[in-house]
């Protein structure tokens, strides 16, 4: 990249509201730790296989965000704000509330079995993910009818340096 040339990034991360002394609301991939417990408790999944898996993840503060890319010096950060998108976002708001909670739930689901089927069924077996996604529906719409579950973002818009 050129000196003063431009990037902005979208990152996953957390609110900085959201620490140990305030309310902790889920996230979705927390929903995804409690189903596949459940299963285990079940004995539709394996203990061993539970305790195996491990999806690495850290949902950094925007604060983080700023402090690595100082640090580490190649950009200079134009700006950095934080938003948070709920996870039926992407319903078009002429349906959105017209749906059940079910159906809420089965969207959700949708858009997270894309990202993790493959990854859990190599892990599981074929045969558990309709049933973890089904449940995974079911809880996630339960739960959004009474919280608005939402994912935290960080977009940063930075210069080369």
């Amino acid at each position: 990249m050129i000196p003063g040339g431009c990037m902005v990034l979208t990152i996953y991360g957390r609110d900085e509201n959201n620490d140990s002394s305030v309310k902790h609301s889920p996230t979705i991939w927390e929903f995804f730790g409690m189903m596949l417990n459940d299963m285990v408790l079940e004995g539709l999944i394996e203990e061993s296989k539970l305790d195996s898996f491990n999806i690495p993840f850290y949902g950094a503060l925007a604060e983080e965000v700023r402090d690595l890319i100082q640090a580490e010096g190649s950009f200079t950060i134009k700006r950095l704000e934080s938003f948070h998108v709920s996870w039926d976002a992407s319903i078009d708001d002429r349906y959105r509330d017209t749906m059940d909670k079910y159906t809420k739930g089965k969207f959700v689901a949708k858009r997270m079995r894309a990202i993790m089927e493959s990854i859990l069924a190599r892990h599981f077996g074929d045969e558990i993910v309709d049933v973890l996604f089904q449940r995974f529906s079911i809880k996630i719409g339960e739960y959004m009818e009474t919280v608005n579950g939402e994912y935290n973002n960080h977009v940063v818009s930075m210069a080369k340096a």
